[in-house]
């Protein structure tokens, strides 16, 4: 039994999850103010789970925060991260000690670090208590009551009033390493906590923010194979910036999909939407859709952009047919798991694709298994796969208009593609008159 969401590093680039070169989809929600916020996402963002109860108690609590979402946050990225150095720095021995010059009234740079920090501290559990009072009207989890008795503890040992005034302590140099050894010793692991929790909240913060700006959806998921369907309403790509939102519904018993469309209609873009729909989906992150509910899926795996290998001396066909094995290698009998190829085989000729697109889907079918979309140019295929009953058959619809010019519409609808593009888009770019001018 698969224990954890399957995905590697090529589905993570195809679909931009990651990528250093261009915009990523974790660079759009990484937008946390503190150091330790985005530390927080990052390491829950590439860690997607198939425990229900994990993500329905993130969706929560990100969906909750959408009430004070418009809130500043209170603490700045340098004096939290200074904070933390400094509760930590118990661990790596004691901050420097005052010499006697600071007795006789010289302050040294020692002197002014501690008095510092400890204010930097003792306002930061101020802020913390006020923006508690906020999150508590939205959050209903275990741990959230024994953060604010940590608060309100160690503000009352620093020596604050039952009121919690914000003024500032009377610090001096008889009192400063009384101070510094409460915070950095008898209190650092409260405030530790404090912090802690406070880097969840910027983190989910920002992220109800991006939602609620955007009207994401929050999916509705089922334990897998209870419904037996992926079913989407009005998904898109988080990138577009006047997206054409999509229903898409793969259910058990058409569980392959051929997808056809002439270039620049949206191919790409719509397995792009529905897969990166699916791994938020497992995270528990709010999504660019409507509405979803789905099972939860055992895994991801595209194959979009692939390369020859020169320095093995493979060809772009030999690099896909290692790709899919890649893939299934992966999968257990019985996983759920959602495959997308785009343009599969388009590194051979018509006849050698059409051979070998049919072959896997035969072999496909024969799998009470996986979820898988193949998207392809050879539509002359479509009359024989019919003869599968476990294939349906979708395109990217293009209309015409009054001058019977193609008119991309991006939605995708049932049916086979009949359009033929390919001189009508050479002409569009202006080739043929670049090369005519070569003759002048």
């Amino acid at each position: 039994m698969i224990k954890k969401f399957l995905i590697d590093n090529q589905t993570l680039k195809d679909i931009q999850l990651k990528d250093i070169s261009q915009r990523s989809i974790f660079d759009f929600f990484d937008q946390a103010i503190t150091e330790g916020g985005q530390d927080y996402f990052r390491l829950f963002f590439y860690a997607p789970t198939l425990n229900i109860e994990i993500i329905k108690e993130r969706q929560a609590k990100i969906q909750r925060l959408e009430i004070i979402s418009h809130m500043e946050f209170p603490f700045y990225r340098v004096i939290m991260k200074d904070i933390e150095k400094y509760v930590r720095s118990a661990h790596s021995g004691n901050t420097s000690s005052l010499g006697l010059l600071d007795f006789l009234g010289v302050k040294s740079p020692a002197y002014y670090y501690k008095k510092r920090s400890i204010l930097e501290t003792s306002d930061f559990l101020i802020n913390s208590r006020a923006l508690y009072q906020k999150v508590n009207e939205t959050q209903t989890h275990a741990d959230i009551e024994n953060i604010m008795v940590a608060i309100d503890e160690c503000l009352i040992k620093i020596g604050k009033n039952k009121n919690f005034e914000s003024s500032k302590l009377k610090i001096n140099i008889f009192n400063i390493d009384s101070f510094d050894r409460l915070i950095r010793y008898e209190l650092s692991s409260k405030i530790k906590k404090i912090i802690e929790f406070f880097y969840e909240i910027d983190c989910y913060i920002a992220i109800a923010k991006l939602a609620k700006s955007h009207s994401f959806c929050y999916p509705e998921v089922f334990p897998k194979n209870q419904t037996g369907k992926i079913d989407m309403k009005g998904v898109y790509h988080i990138f577009h910036k006047n997206p054409v939102k999509n229903d898409i519904c793969l259910n058990n018993e058409k569980k392959i999909w051929f997808l056809t469309g002439a270039n620049m209609a949206g191919k790409s873009s719509i397995i792009k939407s529905i897969a990166t729909a699916l791994y938020l989906t497992h995270i528990g992150l709010p999504v660019p859709a409507d509405s979803i509910k789905t099972d939860l899926i055992d895994g991801l795996f595209t194959s979009i952009n692939l390369q020859d290998n020169l320095e093995l001396g493979y060809s772009h066909f030999y690099v896909e047919a290692i790709r899919l094995k890649t893939i299934v290698d992966q999968l257990n009998q019985d996983s759920n798991a959602l495959i997308i190829l785009d343009e599969l085989f388009k590194g051979t000729n018509q006849m050698d694709a059409s051979s070998a697109i049919w072959q896997i889907f035969t072999l496909f079918k024969e799998l009470d298994a996986p979820y898988v979309i193949v998207s392809s140019h050879i539509t002359e295929l479509a009359d024989k796969l019919k003869e599968l009953d476990s294939v349906d058959f979708f395109k990217m619809n293009i209309d015409k208009d009054e001058e019977g010019i193609p008119v991309f519409t991006y939605k995708l609808i049932p049916g086979v593609a009949e359009e033929k593009l390919g001189m009508w888009l050479l002409k569009k770019s202006g080739v043929f008159e670049s090369i005519e001018g070569l003759k002048k």
